[in-house]
């Protein structure tokens, strides 16, 4: 055996085994964010699939876990933001043209409790309606903050201050409840 050979460190894992263990530490926030941006399993599917697809190819330059989190939450929350305005400009250009239709089909859920069911959807619906409203940074504060980020991991998400996060979440928090208020208020 050469010298140089026993001198050389020993590689514990590749690329391969560094994305594998960050899609199953981190698979289930991605979807979850993904979900509560657009609200269709498919969908948020997809948008998780390009998520770790766009890690795959170009890794974040991340020194610690906190740091790779941030990254997936911001890839994740920016792609369903991006589909959700999609949805919008979509059924936007249906409604001008007359051709509105339903998106949904029944599934099991709906067919054991259909009124239950309608009615979740239509909440559903409403909330994405109203996030979509909001200005896009009060709308990544909101989804950060639904999956369960701490304040420390939404501000290093969005490259704020983390003592900034708690006043910006407030203000989101109030400006979504307004609208809500508004909405609810007028449908009675």
């Amino acid at each position: 055996m050469s010298p140089g050979i026993k001198n050389r460190p020993v590689i514990v894992s590749t690329g391969k085994d560094s994305f594998e263990a960050v899609f199953t530490r981190y698979y289930s926030l991605v979807y979850q964010l993904a979900y509560r941006c657009v609200g269709r399993s498919d969908e948020a599917e997809d948008i998780t699939q390009e998520v770790f697809l766009r890690y795959y190819r170009m890794p974040p330059q991340a020194t610690g876990e906190a740091e790779e989190r941030a990254w997936l939450c911001r890839v994740a929350t920016n792609l369903g933001l991006n589909a959700l305005r999609a949805r919008q400009r979509r059924t936007d250009r249906e409604e001008r043209a007359g051709d509105l239709k339903r998106r949904t089909a029944p599934d099991e859920e709906a067919q054991q409790d259909p009124e239950q069911h309608a009615l979740a959807g239509e909440q559903a619906d409403l909330v994405r309606s109203i996030l979509a409203e909001l200005p896009e940074r009060q709308q990544v504060y909101l989804l950060l903050r639904s999956i369960g980020l701490s304040y420390a991991e939404i501000a290093q998400a969005t490259g704020v201050a983390t003592a900034s996060v708690g006043a910006l979440l407030a203000r989101a928090e109030r400006e979504f409840r307004r609208k809500y208020h508004e909405r609810v208020t007028a449908t009675s």
